[in-house]
């Protein structure tokens, strides 16, 4: 589809999402876990699971008064269509660790494209 003298490729309609409006960097990254001599699971460092190409919409808001205040931006990420996204993967974003708070599922069921509902989590103007 040629619009305006710049090729534009069509592919699923989520949002009017093109492959053209994939343009943040963003990681996915879970964090690895090992056993020790005697078989015992530990922590281990983030690894990277992928590096892909999104489009990242802020899409809610909450402020909770409360004992401690806590300020919460809500975050949809849409990436191609992956399956290897696991609901205890994090996505790194602009210096931004968004946390995923629902499973990674296959928009409009297409295998076009996959949504991630991430969460930042604010505390008192620092970020957790």
């Amino acid at each position: 589809m040629r619009m305006k003298g710049t090729l534009m490729r069509m592919k699923g309609t989520l949002m009017r999402t093109t492959m053209d409006d994939l343009t943040e960097r963003i990681s996915i990254v879970y964090h690895a876990r090992t056993r020790d001599s005697c078989g015992n699971i530990v922590d281990g460092e983030d690894e990277v699971r992928c590096m892909v190409w999104a489009k990242v919409y802020p899409y809610g808001a909450r402020i909770q008064e409360g004992v401690e205040r806590m300020n919460q931006v809500d975050y949809r990420v849409v990436v191609r269509y992956r399956t290897d996204i696991l609901p205890d993967d994090e996505v790194l974003w602009r210096g931004k660790r968004l946390r995923m708070i629902k499973p990674a599922y296959d928009a409009e069921s297409a295998r076009t494209w996959t949504v991630l509902e991430c969460q930042e989590v604010l505390a008192d103007g620092a970020a957790t």
